[in-house]
Order: C-alpha cells, then structure tokens, then sequence
C-alpha cells in the first residue's frame, strides 16, 4: 500500500459498467491471463510461446504488487455480474496495469483504468509517476502513456521509460 494509514478502498468505481475491486489473495485467478502470451510479452517482456508463469510466479508477483502498492482486479459489467478482466496496481513507480482478455483490448478500458490510478494517487498526495516502462513493440501502451499526458524520459533498445506530473 502507498501509504500505510490510508486504508484502500474495497472499490473503486470508474463507470457505470467498469471498476476497481481490491485484491483478495486469489491470485490464482491472474494465471489464465498472465499465460496469455500477450500479455506475457507486454508485461514481462518475454517472447517463448513455450514458457509460461506458473501458479508460483503469480503469486510472487501478486505478493510484490500488494505489499508495494493498492493492487486490483479491473472488472466490467457482463450479463449483470462484474467480471475480472485484468489487474492494476496504483504506485507512483511504474503502475502495471494488464488487459487479460484480447475481447476487453482496444476498448479504452485501459486508459479510464490508468486514469483512475493518475486520480487515486493525487488523492494520495503523490506528485509523479516516475519509472513507467513500456517495451518498445507495445504501440498500444505507449499511445495510451502519451495521451494522458506521459512524456518519454528515456529508451533503449527494448523499452521506454516514462514519467507523469501529477
């Protein structure tokens, strides 16, 4: 959690149809989208098909994000249930965020997600988000970082690194 006497809030609605729902300790529910070789690449950067995070590594990460951050299931209103479609982690450094099902991408649920996480840490009273990386084959990332007004402080040859004035 970024702040430590701040408690973090169960939900947090960002439309009628999209919200913020805390992390519960499932993290066995992130598995099927994290073995998603997309969402793999994008968020990890690695590129064999063949290797896939197991059960361990999810709950490693999840164990990270939630100890580091306010980490959440991104869940969209379907048939009138919320459904968990991705994870977010509000931070002031790099704030993953992952789109766990290709049918959700393309849609702007990303960029009103990262919004809500731009909102949420001004209310924290933080003043940036540093450290933002985005691999350089993720044109999709990079678009939505500039759009809410990221600017690119550095890159590399796999990535680009971005940070925000709140």
């Amino acid at each position: 959690m970024p702040l430590a006497t701040v408690p973090q809030p169960e939900i947090i609605p960002i439309r009628e149809d999209l919200r913020l729902r805390k992390y519960d300790g499932n993290y066995a529910l992130l598995l099927p989208g994290y073995q998603d070789p997309y969402v793999y690449r994008n968020s990890e950067g690695i590129f064999d098909d063949a290797k896939k995070p197991d059960l361990a590594y999810v709950k490693g990460m999840c164990d990270y994000l939630d100890a580091h951050g306010e980490l959440y299931y991104i869940e969209t209103l379907e048939n009138g249930a919320f459904l968990p479609i991705g994870d977010v982690t509000v931070k002031a450094e790099n704030p993953p965020i992952a789109i766990w099902f290709e049918r959700f991408r393309g849609r702007g649920i990303g960029t009103a997600v990262m919004k809500a996480v731009i909102d949420r840490l001004r209310m924290l009273g933080f003043s940036k988000i540093t450290g933002s990386t985005v691999y350089r084959w993720n044109d999709v990332s990079l678009r939505m970082h500039l759009s809410l007004g990221f600017s690119v402080i550095s890159s590399n040859k796999e990535e680009h690194t971005l940070e925000l004035e709140l």
